[in-house]
């Protein structure tokens, strides 16, 4: 899934209901189409904690590509009697704190109530997972993008902090 779209199929030139189809809510979480997202969770009939086949929620793709709006949103719902499950496990025993690629979407996740001691189905927490892609990152050429290094360098920081209690 590409965070442009991928696998919604949907054009923007036609109205937004022909738009919308069964991947259209969690392409849109993961895009950051807050509209869009709550749309089609209505014409669904689906849902806020809603999980695909592979338990996937849309948390866990807002998560993936930083998209603070509709994870705040999306926690902004357990105010609201709807309960966000922040620990919800996907196919691989990883929580939303797992895919987050950011500090910001790891703060607004920890304040939200997530675990992030929590290991995935290999025995990993969200910290530990994050580690290891800087240190591949480590291993790659040059060409690697260094915002995105930063970024995970900051969230690995977070993290140690959030589990040890000291800045490293």
């Amino acid at each position: 899934m590409s965070p442009t779209g991928g696998f919604g199929g949907f054009q923007t030139q036609q109205p937004q209901s022909a738009q919308i189809d069964e991947s259209t809510p969690w392409v849109a979480a993961g895009d950051g189409d807050l509209s869009l997202l709550q749309s089609s969770l209505t014409q669904l009939g689906l849902s806020p904690n809603a999980a695909d086949s592979n338990g996937f929620t849309f948390l866990h793709a807002a998560c993936g590509y930083g998209r603070a709006e509709v994870i705040q949103w999306l926690l902004g719902l357990n105010k609201d009697e709807v309960v966000i499950d922040v620990n919800a496990k996907d196919g691989d025993g990883d929580t939303p704190l797992h895919h987050c690629d950011d500090v910001v979407s790891a703060k607004l996740l920890i304040e939200g109530g997530a675990d992030h001691t929590i290991r995935n189905d290999d025995g990993k927490t969200a910290l530990e997972v994050k580690e290891e892609e800087l240190e591949e990152g480590n291993d790659e050429e040059e060409d690697s993008d260094d915002e995105d290094r930063a970024k995970l360098k900051e969230l690995v920081e977070y993290l140690v902090y959030k589990r040890d209690g000291v800045i490293g």
